[in-house]
């Protein structure tokens, strides 16, 4: 689910619903053009939109956030079980949150990947796969918990 007026309004109604947070992070780095720059935004935006709308109903998908290199530190918002970090193979961020109650995953793209049609997809496949498991390991882990 992505951020619309008409789903705001409903979040109270959806929330119950909604387990996972998916943050696409972009780290710029003063060293590229700013047109490479807003290739590697766009392309990361897209990743994340495709993820989301191959995985609708779990995920709630915030808006693309970026920092400049040296702020690499991230706040995430209260109250999902499961974060999904989305970013650039290398960045490195350190994020704040409610450590007892939740877990973060990062998963990394590479540029090359998100820049070939075929490439892509195969990535937005892999990175599904990767976020099912996480919700599969943690549906067994609640299991044996009972």
């Amino acid at each position: 689910m992505q951020w619309t007026s008409e789903q705001v309004q409903q979040w109270e109604e959806l929330r119950p619903y909604v387990d996972t947070a998916l943050l696409p992070l972009y780290l710029y780095r003063r060293e590229l053009p700013v047109p490479r720059q807003f290739a590697r935004m766009t392309a990361l935006a897209n990743v994340s939109l495709a993820l989301e709308q191959r995985l609708r109903g779990r995920v709630l998908q915030l808006p693309l956030s970026y920092q400049g290199d040296g702020q690499n530190v991230f706040f995430l918002p209260p109250g999902f079980p499961i974060y999904v970090i989305l970013r650039f193979a290398g960045d490195e961020w350190r994020y704040e949150y409610e450590r007892e109650a939740s877990e973060v995953h990062t998963l990394s793209v590479w540029e090359e990947d998100v820049s070939d049609p075929l490439r892509f997809l195969a990535v937005v496949d892999v990175l599904a796969e990767a976020i099912s498991e996480v919700w599969q390991r943690k549906l067994e882990t609640a299991q044996k918990d009972r």
